[in-house]
Formats: C-alpha cells, sequence, structure tokens
C-alpha cells in the first residue's frame, strides 16, 4: 500500500474510534462518496492524498469529499478558489502538497479563512504531465464554520536556494519574502505577468553553450529556479495593474535585473508554467537603474549595428499608413522616429548597420531617406552629416524588410558601389546581405550588415522545424545563410583586393549555436565576446538573455578593434514604452512615452571602435 493511504487508513480508524462509525473506503485509500448531503467533521479525503508525491493525481476521475480553508478566491479572474489544509493534519511526505484548487463559477460570499467541506472529481487541468490538480465539477459546497481561521502561507527561501521541484507547493499559499530577480517583462501588459528567478539574469542555454547536454542542463536550471508572477486573471491587456506596488511609468520601468521581495500568492500550474497567482500587491521592487549615456569604447572609428524595429514610413509624403508592419498611423511614426532618432543621435556612431527597415528603395520618400533626414535635422547643420549607401539596385530582395548603412560623411568615404547578394537563402527566407568599402585616411575595410532568418516556426518545414536543440525553427536555413555569406565574401565581392571585413547585424541566433560557430570556423572573430568583461546580451525573449546581434571581423581586421560594447536601452525595458498607441489603454501614451532612447527597439545596439592603426597586444578573451 502506498504511504500516504496507509496514512488515509490509519486516520479511518481513529475516526471510527472516536464515532463508532464504519465509513467505507476504496481501494484508492479514501472513502468512498455517497449520495447524501455533506456532512461537516466526517472522515474526508486528505489534499496530501489527492494530490500526491507524484507529477499526476492517481485519483484522477475519482469523486471525493474535502474539507479545508479558503486559501484564496479567484471566482471572477481564474474561475474558482483555492483549499489549503489545517495546520496540523499534512502528512510526512514533503513530496506531497496541502493545497488544491477547485472550479467553481458561482459566487463565494465566505471570506478566505473559511472551513468548507467539497464534493467534486479530481482532475488534472492543461496538458500531461505539466498540469495543475484540480477538483471540477462540484456537487455539493457548504461551510463548516462562522469564523474563519486564516492558514499561514507557506515561506519559500529566496536568494539562490530555490526549489529543486516546484510540484511540492502545487495550489499552496506560499509567501516569498525575497529578493528574487525580474528577468522577463515582456507579458506584463498582454497578461499581467512578469518573470522571476532565484538565482539571477538568466541566459538562453545556447548563448552560454553549444547545443546539447549543457545546453539542455541549463535550461533545466533556468526552469527550476523561475516563476511568473501573476495577476490572477485571465483577461488580457487588464487596465489596472493592480498588483504592482507602483504604476509602470519611466521612473519606475520594471527592467529587468530588478530585484523583487514580497510576493504573496498561491502556486499554480498552467500553460506548462509554474506560477505565483498574487493575492496581494507585490511588496517592493528596487528598480533596476536605466543606462544614462552610449558606451564609450576605445578606437578611431564607431562601427553600429541596429535593428530598427520596422521603420516603415507610409508613403513617404505623410500618408500610406497603416503600413504592412510598423506605425499604424502618422502619430505613431513620429514617435517612433523621434525615439530612434534619440538613440541614433547618442550613439554618435560613424557607420551604422540597419536592421529591419522599410524595403522601398532609395528616393527621397524611401523609409531610409526619411530615416537620415530625421537624424541630421536633430543633429543641426555641424553635425547632421550622415549619407546612407546605395546598390545599384531599385531595392535589396523581396522581403517587406531590409539591412541598410548610413554614415558620416566628416569622418568617413565610401569607395566604389555597395553589392548584395540574393543567392540561396536570401533569396526568400534571410534578407540579402549588403556590403561597402568605407575608408578613412589610408585604412580601409568593408562593412556587411546583416539580418538572417528568425526563429520563429510559422511554415516551417523539414529541417527548418524545431529540432529541439535549443536553436528554434528555421536553424538551417541560418546555417545555409552563414555559408552562402562566407562563400560569397571570399570571391572579393567588392574587388577591394583585401580581407578586412567586418560583419554586423542580427544574426538571430545566439552565441554558441550554428550560424555563428560556422562564421567563427571560417576565421571571423567574435568581437564581442573577445572585448566585452561583462555577460554580453542585446536580446530578452521568455526570460532568457542572449545575443542575437553580433560583430564578426576577419582575422586581418581583428588587430584593428579597440572595444566593444552594448547599449542597453531596449532588451531589458519593457513593451510598454514603445511608440504605439494601445487600443486597450490610450492613457498610457501621457504617462508611458517619451522622445527618448529607451525602448526605441526591442534589440540593444551594438557598437565597436576601430583604430586605424592595428592593436600590437591582444586584447584578453572575455571571462
Amino acid at each position: 500500500m502506498n504511504p500516504k493511504h496507509l496514512v488515509s487508513v490509519i486516520a479511518v480508524a481513529a475516526s471510527l474510534f472516536v464515532t463508532g462509525c464504519e465509513p467505507e473506503i476504496g481501494p484508492n485509500g479514501v472513502p468512498v462518496v455517497g449520495d447524501g448531503p455533506l456532512e461537516c467533521g466526517r472522515l474526508a479525503a486528505p489534499i496530501h492524498t489527492v494530490q500526491g508525491n507524484q507529477a499526476m493525481s492517481a485519483l484522477v476521475g475519482e469523486n471525493v469529499e474535502v474539507e479545508a480553508r479558503v486559501s484564496a478566491k479567484f471566482v471572477d479572474g481564474l474561475g474558482g478558489f483555492y483549499l489549503m489544509a489545517e495546520p496540523g493534519s499534512e502528512d510526512a511526505d514533503a513530496a506531497t502538497s496541502e493545497g488544491i484548487f477547485v472550479r467553481h463559477a458561482e459566487k463565494l460570499d465566505w471570506p478566505v479563512g473559511s472551513k468548507v467541506r467539497v464534493r467534486a472529481t479530481v482532475a488534472e487541468l492543461g496538458a500531461a504531465p505539466d498540469s495543475q490538480t484540480a477538483l471540477i465539477e462540484v456537487s455539493q459546497l457548504i461551510r463548516c464554520e462562522d469564523k474563519p481561521l486564516a492558514v499561514a502561507p507557506r515561506a519559500v527561501t529566496a536568494a539562490g536556494n530555490a526549489p529543486t521541484d516546484w510540484e511540492r507547493y502545487e495550489g499552496e499559499h506560499i509567501a516569498i519574502a525575497g529578493p528574487v530577480s525580474l528577468v522577463g517583462n515582456d507579458d506584463l501588459l498582454r497578461h499581467g505577468a512578469l518573470t522571476v528567478s532565484f538565482d539571477g539574469r538568466d541566459y538562453a542555454p545556447t548563448e552560454r553553450h553549444i547545443p546539447g547536454q549543457e545546453a539542455r542542463a541549463l535550461a533545466d536550471a533556468n526552469a527550476a529556479t523561475r516563476l511568473i508572477l501573476d495577476d490572477a486573471r485571465l483577461d488580457e491587456f487588464p487596465k489596472k495593474l493592480w498588483h504592482l506596488p507602483a504604476p509602470l511609468t519611466p521612473e519606475t520601468p520594471y527592467r529587468v535585473d530588478s530585484q523583487v521581495g514580497g510576493i504573496d500568492g498561491v502556486l499554480e500550474q498552467r500553460d506548462g508554467e509554474y506560477r505565483v497567482q498574487l493575492v496581494a500587491p507585490i511588496g517592493s521592487v528596487v528598480q533596476a537603474p536605466r543606462p544614462t549615456q552610449a558606451p564609450a569604447v576605445d578606437g578611431d572609428l564607431r562601427v553600429a549595428s541596429f535593428n530598427v524595429l520596422n521603420f516603415f514610413n507610409g508613403d513617404g509624403a505623410g500618408g500610406g499608413f497603416p503600413t504592412e508592419r510598423g506605425a499604424q498611423n502618422a502619430d505613431a511614426f513620429k514617435r517612433q522616429g523621434a525615439k530612434i532618432v534619440a538613440a541614433l543621435d547618442a550613439l554618435d556612431a560613424d557607420i551604422v548597420a540597419l536592421m529591419e527597415i522599410e524595403n522601398d528603395g532609395y528616393a527621397e520618400t524611401s523609409a531610409v531617406a526619411e530615416l537620415v533626414r530625421q537624424l541630421n535635422k536633430a543633429r543641426g547643420k555641424e553635425r547632421g552629416d550622415y549619407a546612407f549607401v546605395q546598390p545599384a539596385a531599385e531595392r535589396i530582395g523581396e522581403d517587406l524588410i531590409a539591412v541598410a548603412l548610413i554614415y558620416r560623411k566628416s569622418r568617413v568615404q565610401t569607395q566604389g558601389e555597395a553589392v548584395f547578394t540574393a543567392e540561396g537563402p536570401f533569396a526568400k527566407w534571410s534578407r540579402p546581405p549588403l556590403a561597402q568599402r568605407f575608408v578613412a585616411g589610408d585604412f580601409d575595410f568593408v562593412v556587411v550588415a546583416n539580418h538572417f532568418k528568425s526563429k520563429g516556426c510559422q511554415d516551417a518545414e523539414g529541417p527548418d522545424q524545431d529540432q529541439e536543440d535549443g536553436q528554434g525553427c528555421y536553424n538551417a536555413k541560418r546555417v545555409e545563410s552563414a555559408r552562402v555569406l562566407g562563400d560569397w565574401l571570399a570571391t572579393d565581392p567588392l574587388k577591394v583586393g583585401h580581407d578586412r571585413v567586418l560583419l554586423v547585424g542580427d544574426l538571430n541566433a545566439y552565441g554558441n549555436e550554428d550560424p555563428v560557430r560556422h562564421l567563427v570556423n571560417r576565421g571571423f572573430v567574435d568581437a564581442v565576446a573577445t572585448h566585452m568583461s561583462e555577460p554580453a546580451y542585446s536580446y530578452v525573449f521568455r526570460g532568457n538573455s542572449g545575443r542575437l546581434d553580433h560583430a564578426l571581423v576577419s582575422a586581418s581586421l581583428a588587430a584593428h578593434v579597440g572595444g566593444a560594447a552594448e547599449w542597453h536601452i531596449n532588451a531589458d525595458e519593457s513593451p510598454g514604452f514603445e511608440y504605439d498607441e494601445p487600443d486597450y489603454d490610450r492613457r498610457a501614451l501621457k504617462t508611458r512615452y517619451r522622445p527618448d532612447v529607451y525602448r526605441s527597439s526591442d534589440h540593444d545596439p551594438l557598437l565597436l571602435g576601430l583604430r586605424l592603426q592595428p592593436q600590437t597586444v591582444a586584447p584578453t578573451p572575455a571571462n
């Protein structure tokens, strides 16, 4: 007999001795449920027996009676309430939970702490095995005592001591003093959710490790120390974020790496993830500071890479909105432009590779021409000397978006025409790379702007499907893009007669993924990994930080790299600071939007310093 069932049998024997009744015990070790009315005080199925010590309950489909106290009421938000066993009734098995969800759509007038008895069916909600044990199809529910008695939440340790198995707390009212680290804020506006970790910032497994065993181990470790803090509602785009200790504003931005304390709620498993459905606002948040200045890098020239998040300018004359991507009206486009211009102005780069700019050519009405005009106007006559690179083509490839190169005419000059390739995967999937030769004094080099196929799985087939190795969908297309790019550059397409080449841009691959390693194996040097001593990241996705944006230099150019940096103005920020006008909360523009650099995109800009004369001593690689 299972030990927890033995506990139930012992409890039955005690009941017989006290009451003289002879309840029938089923083969599962819990009392058999009859058809009569509920009676408080009779032997009931303990919550820990219903929950069990495995991922799923052994009593699924069984009709049971449970008597416990209401620990949280979420009838309006989640369609039910939670029960918690009374102190002293717990079992000795640390792997079993003492709390459970009861699906109940009717209003529950009794306060939290009320002792109730319920007759219902045991079920698992969600996809197995990542489901939540619950009581559903409630047939009877009564209150057993008039006086409520709150059951204290179970304290869960934080700061590097996260539980190794959250299942044992499923359904329980818990309290986390903290601090824990905020690792994801991208779902705050849509679902009222923040992601926190007990182990500091979480990094994408394939940023730290080659796809394989070590990467899988890091993915498991991230999941084991992570929780989602939820607002106890299922509706989208809540008008009020009641659970935040302060509103989402530029002064309280809830950036990644903020420290969160005072978490009070019920732990549940929903959508395959462990969540704390909060019963009270978060106690405290120590806001992570925003960087106030663009980073300095050693070198004579500053080269940047910046994904401008679908910069589409309509018809180029103030109309033509909504566009297929980007701003949906002229006012939103003005707000978008103000943020991107502010970021580009502060970067003060001599050359900038742009990604996700509208692929509408190079006329005065084009997106790239519009961006350069706005940037030069903001910088004034003395500093507004940017121009854009124009290849001998009306547009680059057939995608809606393209890469582009802009540069300061007073700092560098172009030599020869820019070229691109639309061969292989660049014909449809990855955006065609754009290459231009630049000259500064006696020094010349080639910059190639890149934007490989994203990890999204829409229309993925065969080898482009997710191989469950941490690299997402279309990894095969990205590897092929890297191979074709390397082969193309090996032909010296600009006829420069040397191989001083800088590859920059959004490769949609983390630092240890196949496309990046392919280019490194061909002799390119990862400038960010070589020159940055702190952990690098340019993007945060589902709580994982990593580099999608790269700077890879040929061996002959590597000695000219003086430094590399990322400016963390976007990835750590909430999408609530973007230029959009939310349909669900138009007041947000007044409280959140500023024409500043923060959340000008979803990618952080990357900055590289190049010396006109090569270094004589090689830099110390990052740890």
